[in-house]
């Protein structure tokens, strides 16, 4: 193979080589976003558990005046 070519083909190499640290880097952070993503889904879940826990048992006192206000 002639200079020229011989260095295109490291030029190509490194290339690649850096575009797949970085794929794999993306991937990595995406699975850890998924992974938070989750974890905070779980979390909602159990405070609007707890909201409603909380809503029920106010609603349920006697004299409670409890009312979900108008922008819900």
């Amino acid at each position: 193979m002639t200079k020229s070519i011989q260095a295109r083909l490291d030029k190509l190499e490194a290339l690649y080589s850096e575009q797949d640290h970085t794929i794999h880097m993306l991937n990595d952070m995406v699975v850890q976003q998924g992974k938070e993503i989750s974890r905070l889904g779980v979390h909602i879940e159990q405070i609007r558990d707890q909201f409603q826990s909380l809503k029920t048992e106010s609603a349920s006192e006697e004299g409670s005046d409890f009312e979900i206000p108008p922008h819900y």
